[in-house]
């Protein structure tokens, strides 16, 4: 998985930033979540939870959702050390098994 992290990584249409889990921007982030941006479309995000997932266009929501995309960005290493740490995970990870 980190080897095909990192592939993605190096493509030019793909970022991969790495946040620190002991960050405060991800308390309470219990969800995973999918923004979708179309032209001719609202912007629809989409929330999963244990109990249920969410598709909508609604305007608080996606604000809601931004905000949080934004914050995890503002908190998150560089693209390119977030690459240079998967990559030494994944060299440590080969080494060890």
């Amino acid at each position: 998985m980190l080897r095909y992290l990192a592939t993605a990584a190096d493509r030019h249409n793909v970022t991969v930033q790495i946040v620190p889990a002991d960050n405060p921007c991800t308390d309470g982030l219990m969800s995973s979540f999918v923004i979708g941006e179309l032209l001719d479309a609202p912007t629809t995000v989409s929330v999963e939870s244990a109990g249920k997932g969410e598709v909508s266009a609604e305007h608080e929501l996606v604000s809601l959702i931004w905000g949080r995309y934004d914050r995890l960005r503002a908190e998150a290493y560089r693209p390119g050390e977030s690459l240079d740490m998967i990559k030494e995970a994944a060299e440590q990870w080969t080494a060890k098994t």
